[in-house]
């Protein structure tokens, strides 16, 4: 084989080499970057379950103190009520 043949060779063979390497490293990278987002989709749903929990805790404190804000109203009607008689 002549010298000039074997060096285009090598030289294909260094490019195929080359262009395997950075296949496999672009394909680690997605699978990498997939794996990720896998991950925060999971952080995400279990923050918006949070989030779901806390805003549902704060409705019924609201409630609550609503009642609480009724009973005493009620609580002063009655008493000024009797003031009166």
């Amino acid at each position: 084989m002549k010298p000039k043949a074997l060096l285009t060779l090598i030289a294909l063979a260094g490019i195929l080499i080359g262009w395997g390497v950075t296949w496999a490293n672009q394909n680690a990278k997605i699978h990498a970057n997939a794996a990720g987002i896998d991950t925060l989709t999971d952080r995400v749903k279990t923050v918006t379950s949070q989030a779901t929990e806390s805003d549902k805790a704060i409705v019924r404190m609201e409630t609550k103190i609503e009642y609480i804000i009724k009973g005493v109203d009620e609580i002063k009607a009655e008493v000024k009520g009797r003031g009166q008689n």
